[in-house]
């Protein structure tokens, strides 16, 4: 697979993962999904609304866990390993700190 493959092949892959996040998630004007590229693995970095959190993880995890699936079959028929990362929100005296 040439390189130029390879970067539709990941700008695909972030639209098809906009997509399913834009029609799941209440503040779907908010999301934004960034990649970055590495020797062997592609990371899809998302950022949301931090009360849409719960939404994009779902109940133990199961909605976050469908969409690596299906961006990881995806992507692997490509030959590029894909992970999806989700900021970490900490709460500290009813503040809400996102640190990536």
């Amino acid at each position: 697979m040439s390189e130029q493959e390879k970067v539709d092949a990941r700008e695909t892959g972030k639209r098809i993962l906009c997509s399913i996040l834009n029609e799941m998630l209440d503040h779907a004007e908010q999301v934004a999904v960034n990649y970055s590229v590495g020797d062997r693995t592609t990371i899809y970095k998302v950022n949301c609304h931090p009360q849409s959190l719960g939404q994009l993880i779902g109940a133990k995890g199961k909605n976050i866990g469908g969409i690596r699936a299906v961006i990881s079959a995806m992507m692997a028929r490509k030959g590029i390993r894909a992970i999806i990362e989700i900021p970490y929100v900490a709460h500290n005296n009813n503040r809400l700190e996102i640190s990536e």
